[in-house]
């Protein structure tokens, strides 16, 4: 049974996920890249019961489950297997020891990663997961699984503290699949809200009549309910930094090529991110988008 929890990975994501542990009565630790992370926005955590650690190295050797939430595959590996104070480093490490990573990259990658873990006698879940910013606080995020089924079993309780739904897609980087396929739904989908919102600006219609009247018909979406309302009050507060989206689009879009796959229009949305980033509104919204169709027109 897992007791004790290590977080790497404490931002938007990580952050709030190991609240939700904390307040699930589970012992958690946690390690931060940045230096003064505890001093500044991780006292929330330490007030709560959050037990820091120096290394990877040293948070492995004292809990049963550690949960990744980094950014890229390099981040991933760099924690876990990279250097001398990484988690697959930590000679204390005890048998049984589970590593769930909610970082979203590249299927290859995840199975690379995943076999190092094996072959140093950890167990590995792949598990990225759906819902922002807004899902991780409140919840409510959905993860995708993949890995043996054991160590999936294992986890299970552990993702009830702070997810709505979770499947177990098959074995190592079947997580990462399901998630890629999101993904590219999804940003796909935030293109298309953004020009039918432009195409009703230009033509002189109520853009909130517009929405209304969409929602109730086959162009529904969660993505239409809570992006549209954004780009009509021009607000790109991030809920998910267009960064991010453009990091996803960017694997998936890799991923495909190395199987001989297009994605005409997730190669679209993916050059338009990349021109958004360009731009310096890495860090804005993903509706942010709609910005910049206006900019153009």
């Amino acid at each position: 049974m897992i007791k004790k929890i290590g977080c790497i990975g404490l931002g938007v994501m990580g952050a709030p996920i190991a609240m939700h542990l904390i307040r699930a009565g589970f012992d958690v630790r946690g390690y931060a890249r940045r230096a003064d992370f505890f001093a500044t926005e991780g006292a929330e955590l330490i007030a709560a019961g959050l037990t820091p650690s120096d290394t990877p190295a040293t948070l492995a050797a004292d809990v049963d489950l550690i949960i990744t939430n980094v950014v890229t595959g390099d981040d991933v590996y760099d924690v876990l297997i990279g250097h001398e104070h990484a988690v697959c480093h930590a000679a204390a490490a005890h048998h049984g020891l589970i590593v769930m990573d909610h970082s979203t990259i590249a299927p290859d990658k995840t199975r690379q990663i995943g076999q190092a873990m094996y072959d140093h006698g950890i167990g590995w879940v792949d598990a990225p997961v759906s819902g922002g910013g807004i899902g991780a606080v409140a919840g409510s995020l959905v993860s995708m699984l993949g890995g043996y089924r054991r160590d999936v079993e294992a986890v299970l309780p552990v993702l009830s503290a702070y997810t709505s739904g979770h499947r177990h897609i098959g074995d190592m980087g079947a997580g990462q699949v399901a998630k890629l396929c999101n993904q590219i739904a999804q940003v796909v989908t935030i293109q298309g809200v953004a020009e039918a919102m432009q195409f009703a600006a230009i033509h002189h219609a109520d853009q909130d009549a517009v929405l209304d009247v969409m929602m109730q018909g086959f162009a529904s979406s969660k993505m239409l309910e809570l992006m549209a309302p954004k780009m009509i009050a021009d607000d790109y507060a991030p809920g998910m930094e267009s960064r991010l989206h453009a990091k996803d689009l960017h694997v998936a879009v890799a991923a495909a090529k190395q199987n001989g796959q297009t994605l005409p229009a997730t190669e679209c949305v993916f050059a338009l991110l990349e021109a958004i980033q360009a731009k310096g509104w890495n860090k804005k919204d993903t509706s942010i988008l709609y910005q910049h169709l206006k900019n153009k027109s």
